[in-house]
């Protein structure tokens, strides 16, 4: 069960993250001809994330059901998957984001202008509430109401990071046309400079919610801190790749230059271990952290 749990968290994570960047990207960063020619990708992304982030929600709701019942026939028991969204907090906050995603859903079949702001607030809304639960849930009072907030910073600064490398890799690629060159170029300058204070804030809350979570003393080799520690070592790769795209790679672009293929190549590199991260957040948020 807790398997099953952790490949849907993946997906719901996974699809909001990178509807949250995609969006953010083509809204907040690129210009106007620029957004344009990437409307039909952007829309593409979303006709996959929104229904992908519906269904994943749905199903994790399911799935809870049965893990507080322990018993896989509550995943299909409608009495028991009602009790969850009525008597706990989870099914509280869950119950607005099962609506929250059949509008985006709505949106995205009623749309057909490409990305818009009424589609990035729904898209951060959707991200950012999942911080009401997993370990920010845990915590009551002021610094329950603190944990919460600042979970919910780091998912928006780490998906306007992650989830906009997808759009990053296809500005790239539209820089090797004449009539878009210019707009990626302002683009992805964009996205590099903005992009430092996105890593930045997400590090920052992610070593607050360590913090608030399980304390920043000794370490013990629990199987949480254990996957912490890789997701923090993927991380600093992460931010390795990042720092060399930016400061070593990018002022040698050319559109059909080696550095053009090393960013590239970078790029997806960041994506992979970006998947890594995502999917270890899936499984040790499901652990004890202490």
């Amino acid at each position: 069960m807790e398997a099953a749990l952790a490949l849907c968290r993946f997906a719901h994570f996974a699809a909001a993250m990178t509807l949250f960047g995609a969006t953010a990207f083509v809204v907040a960063l690129a210009p106007p001809d620029l957004a344009h020619a990437l409307r039909p990708p952007t829309r593409a992304i979303a006709a996959v994330a929104i229904p992908a982030a519906a269904l994943s929600a749905l199903v994790w709701l399911a799935l809870e059901s049965a893990s507080m019942a322990g018993d896989w026939s509550a995943f299909f028991d409608l009495g028991s998957i009602s009790a969850v969204l009525t008597d706990t907090d989870f099914g509280a906050v869950w119950l607005w984001r099962l609506v929250l995603a059949v509008a985006l859903v709505a949106a995205l079949a009623l749309g057909r202008d490409g990305p818009t702001l009424a589609l990035l607030v729904g898209a951060a809304l959707l991200l950012a509430s999942l911080g009401l639960v997993d370990h920010a849930a845990m915590q009551a009072g002021a610094l329950g109401v603190l944990h919460r907030a600042n979970d919910a910073l780091h998912l928006l600064a780490t998906a306007a990071w992650l989830g906009a490398l997808p759009m990053f890799a296809l500005c790239l690629k539209a820089y090797r046309d004449p009539n878009l060159s210019a707009g990626a170029v302002t683009a992805m300058r964009r996205f590099s400079f903005w992009g430092q204070f996105d890593v930045a804030l997400a590090l920052l809350t992610g070593i607050a919610n360590v913090a608030l979570t399980s304390g920043l003393g000794a370490f013990t080799p629990t199987p949480y801190r254990l996957l912490l520690a890789v997701k923090l070592a993927l991380v600093a790769t992460m931010v390795a790749l990042a720092l060399a795209n930016r400061y070593v790679i990018t002022p040698r672009l050319a559109p059909d230059g080696a550095a053009r293929h090393a960013l590239m190549r970078g790029c997806l590199a960041e994506i992979a271990l970006g998947a890594g991260v995502v999917a270890l957040v899936s499984l040790f948020g499901l652990l004890n952290p202490n």
